[in-house]
């Protein structure tokens, strides 16, 4: 009875060693964390507004968030004009680089409503973070085609490369399903895409329209392996009819 005693009691102690071991690993690697997460935010950049009295989008408010690696900078934004918004960069000024949150909305419940607030947001690598940022609102398109903005990160060109891309390439996979049928048009918006695609680029053109134009390719594509489920011809035609964004259609 004595050693069955004995042996209950030292199992006893064995498991309260290991929980003890067990909760000071975890204080040790919960300690670790709050340090890190710590020394995070001891360098978070401060953020400034750069004036925008006439901006159709503004700034309102602006906080970090951080993830393993990362930290984004969150954005929250209005549009105070009386139009509906469909594109827009804002540009975080950062030191002696420049990141550019520029925004297609391409679907009808995506658009920038009036008096609507969005949070956009802006990611830094932890070992890249600048001391300070300074957003501005660059570029606004508005869903009559008009635009507000210097555009100093050239919206408008990328914007229309988009557009001719996605153009281009529509055209191209509907003479591909005219021509050779559907098992063609599945294999070619599964390819990757060219680095520098020959269809409708030239000399004339700028870089950030170049980059555009890709862009506009790669959506089409994507947008057609998400969205198709069959081989029907009928249905590969209607979804190449689809706008791919929101210039193609009235503004309402």
């Amino acid at each position: 009875m004595l050693e069955t005693n004995t042996k209950k009691l030292a199992l006893k102690c064995l498991a309260l060693i290991l929980l003890i071991l067990a909760l000071l690993l975890f204080t040790k690697d919960s300690t670790k964390a709050l340090l890190a997460h710590s020394q995070v935010s001891e360098k978070l950049p401060t953020v400034s507004i750069a004036p925008q009295d006439d901006a159709p989008l503004r700034i309102i408010n602006t906080f970090m968030e951080s993830e393993p690696g990362i930290l984004r900078l969150r954005i929250m934004a209005q549009n105070q004009s009386s139009k509906r918004i469909r594109a827009y960069a804002i540009v975080a000024h950062g030191g002696s680089s420049s990141q550019i949150d520029f925004v297609n909305l391409t679907s009808p419940n995506a658009i920038f409503q009036p008096t609507q607030i969005k949070t956009l947001d802006i990611g830094y690598s932890e070992n890249a973070l600048p001391e300070s940022v300074t957003l501005s609102v660059d570029f606004v398109e508005f869903d009559d085609s008009g635009t507000w903005g210097t555009d100093s990160h050239n919206s408008r060109d990328m914007l229309a490369g988009q557009r001719d891309g996605a153009k281009a390439e529509r055209k191209r996979l509907r003479e591909l399903l005219k021509s050779k049928g559907t098992s063609v048009v599945l294999e070619a918006i599964r390819e990757e895409l060219p680095d520098n695609p020959e269809v409708g680029m030239t000399n004339k053109h700028s870089e950030k329209w170049r980059e555009g134009y890709r862009n506009g390719i790669g959506s089409i594509r994507h947008r057609l392996r998400q969205n198709l489920q069959t081989s029907d011809p009928a249905r590969i035609e209607l979804e190449l009819a689809r706008p791919f964004d929101l210039s193609e259609e009235q503004p309402k």
